[in-house]
């Protein structure tokens, strides 16, 4: 009788889902700040000092009108949106998760145009399968105009947590993962805003939270609302290596001496963080 010869059949790789904030978190910045510091002094300081006085996107559209009668082109914008810093490091950890076949999302509290130039600028906007966000847009004079994600005209979304009115994050990623089934969902944030979605993961998901900041403060305010690992980041070196550590748990890249693995394979990071002045109002 001829012989049989087993065939192995390649395990199909873990389907994930990463979702991102944007602001201080894939990039080291916040876009709507970063616009006003760079374009008008004068602006800036009053998108400071009207923080917390005013809801966050409502502020950004009315500056943003003052901003273009003080002659600042759509092109002003998209150029000085083009050197927001984004780190090397944090573009490779994207193309790797993208690589390995992870889906790609963006939740945050920025608006569209911000986001999108500042993607494009980095030839990375095709990593992502959407972005969600307020949206923007600019009219056919040139003014930028934003406008809230859940706008006025909805019913409140009445989430019980630190979320702005308008936008829970919670609920956004909770459709994202009912939209499929994911062996691994894997969020990462900084801000108030980010505790919510962080909520939303199961216990063998991952939530990566930017160290010092005020998702760190939620979490370990109220560590029983959130199942997943939670691994503590301050760079986008560490954001690396955790990727590392996700996909090829004994990688090389992953014994630099600021990464200490737990049981789970999660670097726990230890150092300082960036003063971020409008992020608690923001957030």
């Amino acid at each position: 009788m001829p012989s049989t010869t087993a065939t192995t059949v390649p395990e199909a790789p873990a389907k994930r889902l990463f979702v991102f904030d944007f602001d201080w978190t894939l990039i080291d910045a916040d876009s709507d700040e970063f616009v006003f510091k760079h374009l008008n002094t004068e602006l800036h300081q009053e998108q400071l000092a009207s923080a917390g006085k005013v809801q966050w996107t409502d502020l950004q559209q009315r500056l943003l009108g003052e901003l273009f009668k003080c002659g600042v082109t759509k092109e002003d914008i998209e150029r000085t949106l083009s050197q927001v810093p984004f780190a090397p490091e944090m573009i490779e950890a994207l193309k790797l998760m993208k690589s390995q076949g992870s889906e790609l999302y963006i939740l945050s509290d920025a608006n569209t145009v911000y986001i999108d130039t500042i993607l494009k600028a980095h030839s990375i906007d095709n990593l992502f399968t959407k972005v969600i966000t307020n949206p923007a847009a600019f009219d056919e004079q040139g003014r930028l105009n934003v406008v809230r994600f859940h706008g006025l005209d909805k019913k409140p979304h009445n989430c019980p947590l630190p979320c702005q009115p308008n936008l829970c994050k919670g609920r956004e990623i909770q459709k994202l993962i009912d939209s499929q089934t994911w062996d691994q969902v894997i969020y990462m944030g900084d801000a108030t805003n980010d505790f919510c979605p962080s909520t939303r993961l199961q216990n063998t998901d991952i939530v990566l939270a930017r160290r010092g900041l005020l998702l760190e403060q939620e979490i370990r305010k109220r560590p029983y609302l959130v199942k997943a690992n939670v691994l503590y980041w301050d760079n986008a070196q560490d954001v690396l290596s955790a990727t590392h550590a996700i996909f090829e748990p004994c990688s090389p890249a992953l014994q630099a001496p600021s990464i200490k693995l737990s049981d789970e394979m999660l670097p726990k990071v230890v150092s300082t963080t960036p003063n971020v002045q409008v992020q608690a109002v923001k957030a």
